[in-house]
């Protein structure tokens, strides 16, 4: 059964202090400082990209009404050749979103389409955590915060960087990643770009391929006025990644890993299990949309809705959640195109718990006062009583737990939401039916 709807390049900067351990080169637009004691929060200017004064502009006149035509625009500016930067998607949810196998289903069949990108923003620390992209591992011991990862309000000084949540590496901790490129495409060249901030005396160790790198406080990095350092290093895109902790506790957010050679989609999923609207409204505002601007999205999709639909709280209350929500992205991508997606089914007996259509509806109604599309998840499985029927499928497309897809659910969903967005762009226009 299926748901209804279905029918090596040289490097060249230095980062660590002579010593035994062979050293590899950062990549960088100037050229080192001088070795001298400086501030652990900043080695290098800011970056250049401006970002909205608070309080941000009246997101209505950032955007048309429902459109999508940034994205779009943007897409068919890389299918002609005509653009030579990737074209990126930032993902923002919950749990569906943090299992990657439905924003996984889209990034394939735009990347299918268009051109992949490679995988793009990869979380560093996480224990439950996954990508469609790459290969990840964990091992030993990590401090991880907001703890909880969903928590709805501010934390310590609630810098999260793009994704909410940082990590610090214990003494016989030890992170990888590797991207999942097949054939010739491992060895182009790709690059990887690490999100940190280093109080006084931390460092960690960082092994590309056969390059090693000791990176402190003094590796000559660009640095956000929150604090936030991103060190970008190049190698063959099949290259893996590996962490291991060296002194004191370092901050660790996130790595971005792309193609270098030809541009692409790459889209960013930014998910966390548990999370609500009010998730990324704790977190610090400037930090973030410093994060937002440097990954410059031309679309960002926010996913949330389906713990809402469980809450106690008045659903008018998640119409203002998200305008908050996405004038925060907007001080970091004004230009960007926005799409929310309203939350899953969720059954009750043969049917919906009511208070998912309410949250839908909610959500609709801002979506368009805001300028940004809407697509209902709810609607997409085959509407009330879908969730039921996926739980009594002979290939299960929802789990038992009543709140989950399964992998070929949530494939099937992205599938239909892709479909949704590839029939809109051709056809012309500028918005979801």
């Amino acid at each position: 059964m299926k748901w209804p709807w279905l029918g090596v390049a040289s490097l060249s900067l230095t980062c660590a202090r002579p010593g035994p351990l062979p050293l590899a080169r950062a990549e960088s637009s100037s050229p080192p400082t001088a070795r001298s004691p400086a501030p652990a929060r900043s080695t290098r200017p800011a970056p250049t990209r401006t970002l909205s004064p608070a309080p941000p502009v009246s997101v209505a006149a950032v955007c048309r009404s429902g459109s999508l035509s940034t994205f779009f625009d943007a897409l068919t500016e890389l299918r002609s050749g005509t653009r030579h930067e990737h074209v990126r998607v930032l993902w923002l949810g919950d749990s569906h979103t943090n299992a990657d196998f439905m924003s996984g289903r889209v990034r394939s069949a735009l990347a299918d389409r268009f051109g992949d990108g490679g995988p793009g923003f990869v979380r560093i620390g996480s224990k439950a955590y996954r990508h469609e992209g790459v290969k990840y591992t964990r091992d030993g011991r990590w401090n991880l915060d907001p703890d909880p990862p969903a928590r709805r309000s501010r934390q310590n000084d609630g810098v999260f960087g793009l994704g909410g949540t940082r990590a610090e590496p214990g003494p016989d901790a030890r992170f990888s990643v590797q991207a999942s490129a097949p054939g010739a495409a491992a060895s182009s060249l790709a690059r990887f770009e690490l999100c940190y901030a280093m109080p006084p005396g931390a460092s960690f160790r960082v092994e590309l391929g056969s390059q090693k790198l000791l990176i402190d406080a003094l590796c000559p990095a660009e640095v956000t006025p929150s604090g936030l350092a991103h060190l970008t290093l190049r190698a063959p895109l099949g290259s893996e990644l590996v962490i291991h902790s060296a002194r004191g506790s370092p901050r660790l957010f996130d790595v971005s890993i792309e193609r270098s050679e030809t541009a692409g989609v790459v889209l960013d999923v930014a998910g966390i299990d548990g999370a609500r609207l009010e998730t990324p409204l704790a977190w610090d505002e400037a930090a973030f949309a410093e994060e937002v601007a440097r990954r410059d999205p031309s679309l960002v999709v926010i996913a949330y809705g389906t713990n809402e639909a469980f809450d106690a709280l008045r659903v008018e209350k998640y119409g203002p959640q998200l305008e908050s929500l996405v004038q925060r992205v907007r001080r970091g991508a004004p230009r960007a195109s926005c799409l929310v997606l309203g939350p899953t089914d969720a059954p009750l007996g043969e049917g919906s718990v009511p208070r998912v259509a309410q949250v839908t509806a909610v959500l609709r109604e801002q979506s368009a006062r805001l300028g940004c599309s809407f697509a209902s998840l709810q609607q997409l499985m085959g509407g009330e009583g879908s969730f039921a029927r996926g739980m009594r499928a002979k290939e299960r497309l929802a789990q038992a737990d009543r709140l989950h897809l399964t992998p070929k659910g949530y494939r099937e969903l992205g599938q239909a939401l892709a479909s949704s967005l590839l029939d809109a762009y051709s056809a012309g226009r500028a918005d979801l039916p």
